[in-house]
């Protein structure tokens, strides 16, 4: 059972009525008058958390697509490697993704894996766990990005202050099984990740180092929940 008092929902100028039946269920509601978009709506949600004293910070979309259930075994994985961020993997279930949806996180995945220095599992997937620890260092640097790329960048920052990622399979939840349609839109919103990441490639030189590693380290997945190692 989840204390709801440690449940914050940022309502990111939704015209419907989100935030005040999330209030009226006992969240902690943080309401943008306007649409800031999904990286500025985690980070004012995780400096929320941080403000209330939280050690973690656990991240859902607000499609459906992610069983609170599922919730359990993501912090059990934290607990055990506490400078990982614990990434839900939906890769084990591809066959419930469409297809352009896979294909563009792959390629994701790809360029995330490449500006971060070791393969990353499932990218994309914003069904997270973030250590505190990160979170403190994140919000005193420059801002991220604003849209989708948040979670890409935000990953690729993480590995440039020692934290590695971690992964724990989840299932695939698309279609008309979503509580919401989904908004990440795969080919003008990979294409955004895309340029940001190779915005930061291009300012390391490229990072050839970066593309080895990424590709011959072992990528660690979920079930034994053990992380990418050196």
């Amino acid at each position: 059972m989840v204390d709801a008092s440690c449940i914050f929902v940022v309502d990111d100028g939704s015209l419907d009525d989100t935030g005040v039946i999330a209030a009226c269920e006992g969240a902690r509601v943080l309401r943008h008058p306007a649409n800031r978009g999904k990286g500025a709506s985690l980070m004012n949600g995780m400096r929320l958390a941080m403000a209330h004293g939280a050690t973690s910070v656990v991240t859902l979309d607000g499609d459906g697509q992610h069983r609170p259930q599922d919730l359990a075994r993501l912090l059990a994985c934290s607990r055990t490697w506490p400078r990982h961020i614990v990434i839900g993997s939906r890769r084990a279930s591809r066959r419930a993704a469409p297809r352009a949806r896979f294909r563009a996180n792959r390629v994701a995945d790809f360029w995330v894996s490449w500006a971060a220095r070791h393969p990353i599992d499932d990218s994309q997937c914003g069904f997270r766990v973030y250590p505190g620890e990160l979170l403190r260092m994140i919000a005193v640097r420059p801002s991220l990005a604003s849209g989708f790329a948040f979670e890409s960048e935000i990953l690729i920052e993480a590995a440039r202050l020692g934290f590695r990622t971690v992964a724990v399979d989840i299932p695939a939840i698309y279609g008309s099984v979503l509580q919401r349609p989904s908004h990440f839109r795969p080919v003008p919103d990979v294409t955004r990740i895309v340029l940001v990441v190779a915005g930061k490639l291009l300012a390391w030189g490229m990072d050839p180092i970066g593309l080895w590693r990424s590709l011959t380290l072992e990528r660690q997945r979920a079930v034994s929940c053990h992380p990418t190692v050196d």
